[in-house]
């Protein structure tokens, strides 16, 4: 540093009658001070005071920072005998450490204490240890406790003389304890102005009121900084009632909101402390009124308050002093009380003032902040995450959905389809209208507006007729404006429409219209309904104006008629009456509030309690609703992972609204049917009587049927168990009265059993413990400094490891909710993919439902089915009539309780362990209990022989074998789907019961012995064909072991790179996306599902290349597979594959390939992966490093072609395994139909 030019640029010049030495006089002060450049000594004159002269030298460049900083002093007008240098302190025998500059006020206390560090790396580390645990600055504060300010000072010359300053005001609790408990204390927030700006006069610290200017975006840091530092704000302020907290500080939010919505850019924002000019009653009577005003344009409610402003209004004849007197006794009344912003308990004058303190300590950690954007804000977002699920209580049958699982649901509606259609509708409703009626925490708003907004994004405006082109352009460009007219939302409860609102804005948006109200709410009288929520059918009840319903209602609320007669009767709700005064089924109001809004073809996903589908009572009548109303397309079975606060177990219910002539017409036609008997079709089923006689009449003809409704029954009714059932049951005091109540019954199942007849359900099961957390993908936390949600993998985000949905794309068979909105969209038989076959299955509603009881109560199993029935020319036994069950022979062991050995320890699927001994010595037939797969050809059977042990985990059956062949009884068991006889929801088991119930046919046993010997034909050549793939596999991999120099991969490379993260398309493209998933291995793609690139990407070379190599890179039991692309059109993949294109002329791809694929290995590759759990990453460098040998190229080309032939000779082999399945299912049809 040039020291002349520095000392010249602060004003000092050349001292006349001297050598070397500069001078600056200060005038206000009569003073000045030299710095003698021969010398190399600053002198600070007579009246600056120094305990010590090691900062009056040359010796080190922070010497200059420290004059530098005294001339700032002295000019601001801080007197020279006020200033110390080297201040130091007694402790203990000796002195403390030396701090730069203190600034005394006249009676010699402490008010400004310095220290002075470089500019750039110094500064910036005295900085980082300041906020780490308070540094050298909180030490010297603590020897005297009286300074107000301590400050961190640094300055240069650059063109000028630049200084910055980080800032510490002293609040009165600072000064109690030692340096940890200061430092515990502090808001964690310096200030950057308040002592040197041209505003500030010496002693009076004021820092620079805030603008919209000056707010800074939040960032990931800054998120989880404001949430540990509010939780330590009520740690060291002693709040006990935490939840009350929270809900302040969303009253807090609140304000701010509306502080930085009706301010204009450079006008001074309300909601900050005002160094210099505030006390705690300014401070909260401005609050105050940021809440009122907020309160009124949010949530339209009018705060009962009485500000300054209306006070001097009306109060302006009194004379000054009285007025004055007056308003400081109403604005004790106004804040010296439980008001708005009361964290800790208030009631007199002391209170006030302790919960003042905490407040302002919580303003001033949120003030410099902008909270209000008009877009999402991920950071935003998951501050109001961390605060929701942490802190505000959920009460009255209340449990906020969490964002995944309203992700999910709405990821699962066919959302471009609809709003496709209302693009192109001509009757101005442009967009679907949507509704959560128990809006809550409002998160099925915010994330449902995000993902139409989306949609709208992708939208070319062009194709549109005019007046929707100018609308969609409108909406591109001003996200969210749609939203007022489009988006309704209600909640009862005002603070969770305080918090609702304040995550409207939070999110991004703030423009959807939450309603303080009842969701439940008689549609025309309820006051504060507004829009098309005041339209309704007089005769239906009904409003019939919404698209979309997307909710998760409160259940279980006692006693809740009480209160609410005021927003709706028995008039309002056919379920009512069914309900009294004490009872708590409000979710049924609201399943029939459903049907009350939601228009013909409408859709909603609904988050009900289980037992809407099983318990009786209004539930039954609210199911009878359910089915006549709606078609329900999926069932999700949510576990106890999925909330953080209920453990009531859970279903999401997606549901389309039918027409409401739909079941009128269908009850005429049923009414019809049992006056003429003629079974004609009904709700385009054809003989839909017929098909109720054949699913629920067993083994009766619809002849016989017509017997039981002329009340004659033949004797093949009178036998039938559900007539013995209906005599033994009915109660009846005439035969007339039986008859009558037996053709209700009939009549009422067949009604029902038509409107579930052609409905196939998509149901979703999470699942439990563990294996629920890593198919949700996220998990909740208590633990200090981690609280709130989490993604189940560290260093991922939850969209990365949910199963539940794709945020990028409404259709990837790995996700859920593809299945749900495959189903919306009229596709149940597309195939479920492997990773998801133990979540997702499709079932029939009819095998849900149950017929053959009398007490008919339309209860929905989502763990039942209809059991298979077979059919046969052979009579038909239970399996209990034709083996024997030893399973109380079995004995579990624990691994630590068996004992090595040669014999077979069996499980569910077979062999797990061998042991010493033995307690079964013969042939026997094995069944998995729990643990094994039951559907078609799972081999769930299996035989055993000789000596052996089974645990508790699988069934032993021995075979009476004067009936039944072992080999015919595994066979037999092992073709049909068993798992209509599997019970429980989490852990799936065969019972011995249903095992008993299980019926075959059985053939005489000549017959069952020609079944066998041919199926053991077929067995004899599959196993022929299985050794010949083994063999061939084999030649391959002594093919690839090649004499030649092994060299790395980066050798060849052309390209070797990470695929694109890219922006997925809602519609076709030219250029697709290979995901890390359809990548199969070898020549493999699974292309059931095909993803589009937005139109707007760059194409750049990893466009891929014919004869590319793709690695998977990422993942336990993926990273490691390689494909060599073979496919035409334009595709890239995601940034989970890297791609190696390679230099043909020296190494062929395909030969690459198979050294890779049967050399290396999968499973080797995989190892090379870094990384923990399933985050397993493979890095460039580490696939670059990959060593293969390398033959001149005519040798590769004659080793690839070898290996196609054998390849070929594979594909026939698998080809003849494949066949095996349908060989042996025809032997069975031959001999058994």
């Amino acid at each position: 540093m040039d020291k002349k030019a520095f000392v010249s640029k602060l004003g000092f010049i050349p001292k006349d009658n001297t050598v070397g030495i500069y001078e600056k006089r200060y005038q206000q002060h009569n003073y000045s001070i030299e710095v003698d450049f021969s010398k190399e000594q600053i002198c600070y004159g007579h009246l600056i005071g120094a305990d010590c002269k090691t900062t009056q030298n040359f010796s080190q460049s922070e010497n200059w920072v420290v004059l530098e900083c005294v001339d700032r002093l002295l000019e601001k007008g801080y007197k020279p005998q006020n200033i110390i240098l080297e201040k130091t302190w007694a402790a203990g025998h000796g002195t403390s450490g030396r701090l730069d500059i203190c600034v005394t006020r006249d009676d010699g206390s402490e008010y400004l204490l310095i220290e002075c560090k470089t500019f750039g790396k110094e500064f910036e580390k005295a900085v980082a240890k300041m906020y780490k645990d308070g540094g050298q600055l909180f030490t010297y504060f603590k020897f005297s406790n009286k300074a107000d300010i301590i400050m961190l000072y640094t300055s240069e010359l650059q063109d000028d003389i630049v200084y910055k300053n980080e800032i510490v005001k002293i609040e009165d609790d600072y000064r109690t304890g030692d340096v940890k408990d200061f430092y515990e204390k502090w808001n964690k927030l310096a200030k950057d102005n308040g002592i040197f700006e041209a505003w500030v006069k010496p002693y009076c610290f004021e820092s620079k009121a805030l603008t919209l200017n000056d707010l800074k975006p939040i960032t990931q840091e800054d998120s989880s900084f404001i949430f540990n530092q509010f939780l330590e704000i009520l740690r060291h302020n002693v709040v006990s009632d935490k939840g009350n907290a929270f809900n302040k500080i969303f009253t807090l939010f609140l304000c701010k909101v509306y502080d930085e919505t009706s301010k204009q850019e450079g006008e001074e924002l309300d909601f900050q402390w005002k160094e210099g000019f505030d006390d705690h009653v300014k401070f909260q009577l401005r609050l105050t009124d940021l809440y009122k005003n907020g309160m009124l344009n949010f949530l339209d409610r009018k705060v009962s308050d009485f500000n300054n402003e209306e006070f001097e209004n009306k109060y302006k004849f009194l004379d000054e002093n009285t007025r004055q007197e007056l308003k400081e006794q109403i604005n004790r009344l106004r804040l010296e009380k439980n008001n708005e912003f009361a964290i800790k308990e208030v009631y007199d004058h002391d209170s006030f003032v302790e919960n003042a303190k905490i407040v302002k300590e919580v303003v001033e950690l949120l003030q410099g902040y902008r909270i209000r954007y008009n877009k999402r804000q991920q950071y935003l977002s998951d501050f109001f995450e961390l605060l929701l699920t942490t802190g505000l209580k959920q009460e009255a049958g209340q449990f906020f959905t969490p964002v995944p699982i309203a992700q999910f649901i709405i990821k699962s509606l066919p959302l471009e389809k609809i709003i496709d259609e209302h693009l192109k509708s001509k009757n101005g409703e442009l967009l679907p209208y949507m509704i959560d009626y128990a809006a809550g925490s409002g998160h099925f708003i915010t994330e449902y507006m995000h993902e139409v907004q989306n949609i709208i994004d992708q939208k070319d405006a062009n194709k549109y007729i005019l007046g929707t082109k100018k609308d969609l352009m409108f909406w591109q460009n001003a996200n969210y404006e749609w939203a007022t007219k489009y988006i309704y939302g209600i909640e009862k409860d005002y603070r969770l429409v305080k918090v609702g609102k304040v995550g409207c804005y939070l999110h991004g948006d703030g423009l959807a219209n939450v309603i303080l109200s009842d969701g439940l709410g008689n549609f025309a009288n309820t006051k504060d309904y507004k829009g098309i929520l005041r339209k309704e059918d007089d005769k239906s009840k009904d409003n019939q104006q919404f698209d979309i319903i997307l909710s998760n209602p409160p259940y279980s609320v006692s006693s809740f008629k009480q209160t609410t007669r005021e927003f709706y009767t028995e008039k309002d709700f056919d379920l009512y009456n069914c309900l009294t005064d004490n009872s708590s089924e409000i979710e049924c109001l609201f399943v029939e509030r459903t049907k009350q809004l939601l228009k013909d073809g409408g859709i909603a996903g609904v988050i009900l309690p289980s037992s809407i589908l099983t318990n009786t009572g209004i539930y039954t009548k609210t199911r009878e609703l359910l089915l006549k109303y709606f078609e329900i397309v999926a069932i999700t079975e949510l576990g106890s992972n999925t909330f953080m606060a209920t453990g009531t177990n859970t279903v999401v219910l997606f549901l389309r609204r039918r027409n409401n002539y739909d079941c009128i017409n269908l009850q005429k036609s049923v009414d019809k049917f049992f006056t003429d008997k003629t079974d004609v079709t009904i709700n385009n089923i054809e003989t839909p009587v017929s098909k109720y006689v054949n699913y629920v009449w067993e083994d009766l003809t619809f002849d016989d049927y017509l017997t039981l409704l002329n009340k004659e029954p033949n004797d093949k009714v009178e036998k039938h168990d559900i007539f013995k059932e209906y005599s033994q049951k009915i109660k009846s005091k005439s035969e007339k009265e039986f008859w009558n109540k037996v053709l209700e019954i009939e009549k009422e199942k067949l009604y029902y059993f038509i409107l579930a007849y052609p409905q196939k359900i998509v149901k979703v099961k999470t699942g439990e413990k563990d294996a629920e957390k890593q198919f949700l993908g996220y998990e909740f936390s208590n633990r200090r400094g981690s609280e709130g949600i989490h993604a189940i993998q560290r260093g991922k985000s939850i969209d990365e490891c949910t199963h539940l949905f794709d945020m990028n794309t409404f259709d990837n068979p790995q996700k859920a909710s593809t299945y749900i909105y495959r189903a919306f969209n009229g596709d149940t038989t597309s195939e479920i993919d492997d990773s998801l076959k133990d979540n997702i299955s499709r079932v029939n509603l009819l095998d849900m439902m149950t017929f053959d009881r009398v007490d008919f109560e339309k209860i929905i199993n989502v763990s039942s089915k209809k059991k298979v029935k077979i059919s046969s020319r052979f009579k038909l036994y239970k399996l209990g009539e034709i083996v024997e069950i030893l399973d109380h022979m079995r004995v579990p062991l624990s691994k630590n309780e068996r004992i090595s050995g040669n014999i077979p320890y069996y499980g569910a699927t077979g062999i797990i362990d061998y042991v010493e001994k033995h307690i079964f010595d013969e042939q026997l037939v094995l069944i998995g209990e729990d643990g094994a797969k039951w559907g078609a050809n799972e081999n769930s059977a299996f035989s055993i022989k000789g000596k052996a042990w089974v645990n508790n985990h699988a069934h032993v059956l021995r075979p009476n074998r004067n009936k039944i062949l072992d080999k015919y009884l595994i066979e037999i068991l092992n073709k049909y789907d068993l798992s209509s006889y599997i019970t429980g929801q989490n852990v799936p088991k065969l019972n011995q019961a249903n095992l008993n119930s299980i019926q075959l046919p059985l053939p005489p046993l000549d017959i069952q012995q020609k079944i066998v010997d041919e199926i053991e034909d077929v067995e004899k050549k599959n196993n022929q064909q299985l050794l010949n793939i083994t063999e061939l596999k084999e030649k391959i991999k002594n093919i690839c072991i090649v004499k030649s120099e092994h060299k790395k991969l980066e050798d060849f490379a052309v390209l070797l790179k990470r695929g694109k993260s890219p922006k997925y398309s809602l519609e076709q493209t030219d250029i697709k996306i290979l995901k890390s998933g359809q990548i199969r291995g070898l020549k493999y793609f699974d292309l059931q599902n095909k993803y589009y690139a937005s139109s707007n990407m760059i194409v750049d070379e990893r466009l891929l290349e014919k004869d590319d190599l793709l690695i998977n890179s990422t993942g336990v039991g993926t990273a490691g597979r390689v494909n060599i692309f073979n496919l035409s059109g334009q595709y890239f993949v995601d940034s989970h594959v890297t791609i190696l294109r390679l230099d043909k002329s020296q190494l062929l791809p395909l030969f690459a390939l198979y050294q890779l694929y049967y050399n290396v290995g999968f499973k080797n590759i995989e190892k090379m992966a870094t990384g923990q759990s399933g985050q397993i990453e493979l890095s460039i460098k580490t696939i670059a490093n990959i060593k293969i040998p390398v033959p001149v190229l005519s040798e590769q080309q004659k080793i690839v072609t070898q290996i196609e032939k054998l390849e070929k000779q594979i594909a026939e082999a698998q080809a003849i395994i494949d066949n095996s399945k349908q060989q042996k299912q025809e032997i069975l049809n031959k001999y058994l139909n």
